[in-house]
């Protein structure tokens, strides 16, 4: 499991195949890098090398005291800085809740290192909660609500077989995030604004979400996607929660590779000739 000793914190990552497709995983609020492991273990190693990554105060990184050392524009920072130093470019960057607003962030600050954009259940860019006007006040309700928080899953027919260890793994990351991270991180979530220059972004986006999301519910996550470019694609899995990664992760990875290896080419051949005329 290798660590990226970087200027303001040491990070933790997976690392996972070897191939030409560079795939960059970031996960939300209160998981790991963990939370993606039943998808990386899916992706070809021929094919794709993975990089999950355990943003400061999440897993085995580094976790600051200060809780303004968090949040959507901290995580992108550092990881700009991780990629940069890994060499990678023509990314594929995958966010998952925050991570989705991490993504955002990035794609903003560095639109020429990237390949293509997955949202998952993806927190607003313009804040989860716009009409607050008490940030601070919300800040503190949400740590209220902290105790016994777990990753979110459905029962049913729709959720596939979640190994236990994997689970019990993952809801111990989750319960180790230090309460500054996830102060910092939920003032991010609340402040953020955005969503018109993520509106200007030429990269192909996907947005990927569950209808049973009790988290994002489904009204907000099409007010997301009503926010992302033109010709972006939604896809919505009924009877599933907040983290497809978890619950569906056969079915995420099945189209998550159909985007990158067919949608996002075709994509891409198409503008280019359109630029020829």
């Amino acid at each position: 499991m290798p660590f990226a000793q970087l200027s303001a914190v040491r990070l933790h990552y997976y690392e996972h195949g070897h191939g030409a497709r560079a795939v960059v995983l970031i996960h939300g609020f209160q998981a790991s890098a963990r939370i993606w492991q039943l998808v990386w273990e899916r992706l070809p190693q021929d094919d794709y090398r993975v990089i999950a990554v355990d943003n400061r105060g999440a897993g085995q990184s580094d976790a600051p005291a200060e809780d303004a050392a968090y949040g959507a524009k901290p995580f992108a920072d550092d990881l700009h800085e991780l990629v940069t130093r890994l060499g990678l470019r023509e990314l594929v960057l995958v966010g998952h809740s925050m991570g989705g607003l991490t993504a955002m962030q990035f794609a903003v600050d560095h639109p020429d290192l990237l390949y293509a954009l997955v949202l998952v259940d993806p927190a607003d860019p313009d804040g989860i909660a716009p009409d607050v006007t008490n940030i601070e006040g919300a800040v503190e309700a949400r740590m209220a609500r902290r105790t016994g928080s777990r990753v979110e899953t459905t029962s049913g027919d729709s959720r596939e077989a979640v190994p236990a260890d994997f689970l019990t793994a993952l809801n111990a990351d989750i319960a180790a995030a230090p309460e500054q991270r996830l102060r910092g991180s939920f003032r991010s979530m609340l402040s953020s604004r955005i969503g018109d220059a993520v509106s200007r972004l030429r990269v192909p986006i996907l947005l990927l979400a569950g209808d049973n999301d009790q988290t994002v519910p489904l009204p907000r996550i099409l007010g997301t996607y009503a926010k992302l470019p033109p010709g972006s694609g939604l896809h919505v899995w009924h009877g599933v929660g907040h983290s497809p990664n978890v619950e569906v992760a056969d079915r995420l990875t099945r189209v998550l590779r159909r985007f990158i290896e067919k949608t996002v080419p075709e994509r891409l051949a198409q503008t280019a000739g359109e630029r020829d005329r």
